[in-house]
């Protein structure tokens, strides 16, 4: 009977939580979450009763008792891995019964939302992240799909930011980062984007090793990849501002880790811009970067492998903004996105047009708004000035994400 309640609790997380209607998920993330949860309650309640109507008429038989515990046990230590999925999302969603916190939650997910939705069908049919906070330095996902203990499966993409992230929102860009992920599993890029840029790099007689780390490191360059286009120079602005760590963490390579050491990555993103749009703020941001973190810091082993990578960026940006994928049709990962609309002359024109009067960011979407604001930062509006404004922005994505919600 204990074993038999606690599996059909799995369908008491929506009672559980008991969000109030304005911090609420949409129904269709409580029907995948809640659909999940329903199968392995369902699994389990058939496994008990088998084991039950098997077992418990030959209670007086010694050896049937023995094997009878022994199942229970297994199931007990089943149900507890299963679990994981109803603990995860307890976590999660329980956040959204704090009023303000529940409320930028949801405005950060209008933000994973609209990085996420591009015009392929691979993506149109991605559930709606959530996001949610956690300690820790940098931000990460769990991809939907994802198998978790118990032989559940995540059910939509979680998105997990640190505490700090919403006192400095210009960085929400961490969340197209993590978005980045789930999308360039979904087109397929993961596999197809590291083969480009080894044969790019070959062509332009790369040494071996600097091929391979590339190789490697595509998969954090392109999630930072498609912040860029979600979001211009507030990527570039970003990386040069979380990545600003001690010299033994920038020069840092380590070659089972797909992160590129901070001195490239940083670099790497400035270069973006210059392919993009020639030349601007990311050169002065680039010659402060060298000037603060110069090379004959790092051990010589590192220095030359180093400056040999280096070398080699304006090949790794070319491959990402040129090249054609079977995957999107033909198409470049650039196409995908609207990068005029992030153009620093664009945000530029919208800032100056707001000068006399209120910040307008209507009919622009969620990214660039994001963007728009990171160039505010950029120009030295009041850092206490600039996170209220943000603070009500992210309100008020979040209700209008409500809303659309409630009329699909």
């Amino acid at each position: 009977m204990s074993l038999r309640i606690r599996v059909e609790s799995l369908s008491s997380l929506r009672k559980t939580v008991s969000l109030p209607a304005e911090h609420d998920i949409r129904e269709r993330q409580w029907f995948v979450i809640e659909s999940e949860l329903k199968a392995v309650e369902i699994r389990l309640s058939r496994r008990l009763k088998r084991v039950t109507k098997e077992y418990l008429p030959q209670l007086n038989n010694q050896a049937a008792a023995v094997v009878f515990n022994g199942l229970l046990g297994e199931i007990e230590l089943e149900m507890s891995k299963t679990y994981t999925v109803f603990d995860t999302f307890m976590d999660v969603l329980t956040q959204r019964n704090t009023p303000e916190l529940g409320g930028l939650l949801a405005g950060c997910d209008a933000l994973a939302l609209d990085a996420i939705r591009k015009n392929h069908p691979a993506l149109q049919i991605v559930e709606p992240p959530l996001v949610y906070c956690d300690r820790g330095f940098g931000a990460s996902t769990l991809r939907e799909g994802i198998r978790l203990p118990g032989r559940g499966y995540n059910p939509t993409p979680l998105i997990q930011i640190p505490y700090s992230r919403l006192k400095e929102k210009c960085n929400l860009t961490s969340i197209f980062h993590e978005v980045g992920h789930e999308a360039l599993v979904r087109l397929k890029l993961n596999t197809a984007i590291p083969k480009a840029m080894s044969a790019a790099l070959e062509k332009a007689d790369a040494p071996a090793a600097v091929r391979d780390l590339f190789a490697l490191w595509c998969s954090e360059i392109g999630p930072d990849f498609w912040t860029f286009c979600s979001c211009g120079i507030a990527e570039a602005a970003t990386i040069r501002e979380i990545l600003s760590l001690p010299p033994p963490q920038v020069f840092r390579v380590v070659w089972s880790d797909p992160h590129p050491p901070p001195y490239l990555r940083a670099l790497i993103t400035f270069d973006w811009c210059r392919q993009v749009w020639g030349n601007g703020i990311w050169d002065d941001w680039e010659k402060e970067w060298l000037e603060l973190y110069p090379l004959k810091e790092a051990s010589p082993v590192i220095r030359n492998l180093l400056t040999k990578a280096r070398n080699y960026i304006p090949v790794v940006g070319r491959v990402l903004l040129k090249t054609k994928f079977r995957t999107l049709n033909g198409k470049t990962l650039p196409e995908l996105f609207d990068l005029p609309a992030v153009a620093p002359t664009e945000l530029k024109r919208i800032l100056k047009k707001s000068e006399k009067g209120k910040l307008n960011l209507k009919g622009l979407s969620p990214s660039v708004q994001l963007a728009v604001f990171r160039l505010l930062k950029e120009e030295g509006k009041p850092e206490e000035k600039l996170d209220k404004t943000m603070t009500q922005w992210l309100l008020k994505l979040g209700e209008k994400k409500k809303q659309l919600s409630k009329n699909q």
